[in-house]
């Protein structure tokens, strides 16, 4: 599991929250030169974000297994060093091919996926209420912070700076 996906899965049930997400990332996507600096630096770090201990120490042992599982600076590697490319959500995956600008064999048409639903049926989307009202047909996908117009899940869900 990616480490956006953990962070994702978190956001309702555990320790991580939306607003508490971007300070674990920055604390977590640090340079670090050996494991034993990295946790510390991220107890630091989330200690100053966070200064009461309930609020801080979830955060910090949820920061710290994150990058247990993720990260191996002895190494020089991260889990952004061999991305996924299944799916579009952390790596650009899909869309470096289904990007408009590639012909099939045939060169007849694009590969294009031009929206999410192409290739996703949303029976749900929203939060609290709006997740009851089922639409066997689908609802047109909307992103819960914008309306959606041409762009990249990988623009802002990238977990902190890709590496070259």
């Amino acid at each position: 599991m990616t480490m956006v996906r953990r962070g994702d899965r978190h956001h309702e049930s555990g320790p991580l929250s939306r607003s508490t997400f971007a300070k674990v990332v920055a604390a977590l996507t640090q340079p670090f030169a050996s494991k034993p600096e990295a946790l510390q630096a991220i107890a630091t770090s989330l200690h100053a974000a966070y200064p009461d201990p309930a609020q801080a120490d979830p955060l910090i042992a949820e920061a710290q297994t994150i990058y247990r599982e993720n990260f191996f600076p002895e190494m020089k590697t991260g889990w952004r060093t061999h991305p996924n490319n299944i799916g579009h959500k952390d790596w650009n995956g899909c869309f470096r091919c289904h990007d408009g600008n590639h012909k099939t064999a045939d060169g007849k048409k694009t590969i294009a996926a031009s929206d999410c639903n192409s290739c996703h049926l949303i029976l749900a989307q929203g939060s609290g209420e709006q997740l009851k009202k089922l639409n066997a047909d689908g609802y047109t996908f909307f992103h819960i912070d914008s309306e959606f117009s041409e762009f990249s899940c990988t623009t802002c869900h990238t977990g902190g700076p890709q590496l070259p």
